[in-house]
């Protein structure tokens, strides 16, 4: 994903030594000897140092009570921007914490001042609800075009769109680095030089490219950035992350949402938002997730986002051709450029119901994800899709892992024999 990343090849690769280690450092993995984890995507697999934050932050609380035990933690609260920010090139002041991404892009958009917004087929189905939900309110406009390789590059679909947006509203384009339910990663080249062309805002969710890939906000020129730490940074589930460009700081207004963490109350009458992205944060949250969140970041940077990137793609080969050697599978983003390591299936009839087949799966040890209409209704439709088997190994997924999978899907589908 040379768009998103730096050239994984450029990387050194991990040893077995540092694999295994890395393993052991994995509760999850450790404990379950039978356990093969497809499903970093969904929700992966966190290492001991993120339970350590959680945990010193339940120990704190439970015995000086919230308010002292935040007190007592304050520095390290505040370092959790810093090491958001080293992990995404942007600034801590850019930074604002968040309960989810999906949050954080509603937040984003909720400050647009009644944009146009400029979407695909692969919008996540908490941004696509948000925006049909404002559309209904008449709170903006949007129009939904095609992502996918075409005859017509990206930049162009693009440049005509945001061409024929209406008059009068501040366009905003909202991409997928990697989509929810295809694993090729979006085409970024050229694409912040024709929204910014235009007057617009870049909007990214980068939740399926953040901890698999090295992101660099600077260089991908995006105005909004927003990803959770449950997927493939290996962070908590409840935590999400919104960067803003100095330009987004700019643009953006206040926030629907705004409240005393967010903006000073200074006459009876009048609010000042703060100038930074802390107008985006609420006065409530949970210290122990956005610790955890900030040694989440801390682990990936020390691991380095680029090895990570290119043992991801060693993994996605040899899952890829394991498939392919025992049932004859083909991945969706077979022959294409820029895979990342979200593989997606189109399940044979024989297997019936797709979420059936993922239960099945867990039944014997194999955590996999079937991803349906609810989260990728436009994806799903444009591609004539019921839904998809998404595969998603991580870094420390191992051959083991891979054959467990193999035997999972025979045993418990015995009519995939060839």
């Amino acid at each position: 994903m040379p768009a998103i990343a730096t050239e994984p090849g450029a990387a050194a690769p991990f040893t077995e030594a540092e694999l295994a280690r890395l393993r052991r450092d994995t509760p999850a993995w450790g404990a379950g000897a039978h356990l093969a984890h497809f499903a970093h995507g969904s929700a992966s697999l966190p290492p001991e140092p993120v339970y350590a934050q959680w945990q010193a932050w339940l120990e704190a609380e439970r015995t000086l009570g919230t308010h002292r035990a935040t007190e007592r933690h304050a520095d390290a609260l505040h370092a959790v921007r810093a090491s958001v920010a080293r992990l995404v090139n942007a600034q801590p002041h850019q930074v604002a914490l968040l309960g989810s991404a999906s949050q954080a892009w509603a937040a984003a958009m909720s400050a647009a001042h009644a944009p146009h917004v400029i979407t695909t087929h692969d919008e996540y189905g908490a941004n696509a609800l948000h925006l049909l939900n404002a559309a209904r309110q008449r709170r903006l406009g949007f129009s939904v075009i095609g992502a996918r390789p075409g005859a017509t590059p990206l930049t162009q679909r693009l440049d005509h769109a945001l061409r024929h947006a209406p008059a009068g509203s501040r366009p905003v384009v909202s991409l997928a680095a990697v989509p929810t339910a295809w694993g090729a990663a979006t085409p970024m080249d050229g694409v912040a030089r024709c929204v910014h062309a235009h007057g617009g805002l870049l909007f990214l969710d980068a939740s399926h490219a953040v901890g698999q890939e090295p992101v660099d906000m600077q260089a991908l020129g995006c105005d909004v950035l927003v990803f959770p730490t449950r997927k493939w940074l290996r962070g908590p589930r409840g935590a999400g992350v919104l960067c803003l460009s100095q330009r987004a700081l700019e643009a953006l207004g206040t926030p629907d949402a705004v409240d005393v963490a967010g903006a000073q109350w200074l006459e009876a009458e009048r609010l000042q938002p703060w100038s930074d992205a802390r107008r985006f944060e609420g006065h409530e949250f949970h210290p122990g997730l956005r610790l955890a969140l900030g040694a989440a970041c801390d682990y990936a940077l020390a691991v380095d986002p680029a090895r990570i990137a290119r043992q991801n793609a060693l993994i996605r080969q040899r899952l890829a051709h394991a498939l392919q050697e025992r049932f004859g599978w083909q991945p969706l983003e077979a022959g294409l450029p820029d895979r990342s390591a979200l593989l997606t299936y189109r399940l044979p009839e024989a297997f019936g119901d797709g979420a059936a087949f993922v239960r099945r799966l867990a039944d014997a040890g194999v955590h996999a994800s079937f991803v349906g209409p609810q989260h990728a209704r436009w994806a799903l439709e444009a591609a004539g899709l019921p839904g998809v088997l998404r595969l998603t190994p991580h870094y420390l997924t191992d051959d083991d892992e891979i054959a467990r999978l193999v035997e999972a899907i025979e045993t418990t589908n015995p009519r995939v024999h060839r």
